[in-house]
């Protein structure tokens, strides 16, 4: 779970209907701003993102 400053809380790993998570759409969309790519992918790592690979690697 990620809690942001407001208090609001979210699933960093909730899957979409074809099983991308929100870190599989960060590394995947806009591919021309790399460095807003790469924070958001950042971010999403040091709050436990994982790709759907990765997750499905886990049994989840």
């Amino acid at each position: 779970m990620f809690v942001s400053s407001v208090g609001l809380c979210a699933d960093v790993n909730a899957k979409s209907v074809v099983g991308n998570t929100p870190l599989d759409d960060a590394i995947s969309l806009n591919p021309n701003n790399r460095k807003n790519k790469a924070e958001s992918a950042d971010l999403l790592r040091k709050h436990g993102g994982k790709t759907g690979a990765e997750l499905k690697a886990e049994g989840k």
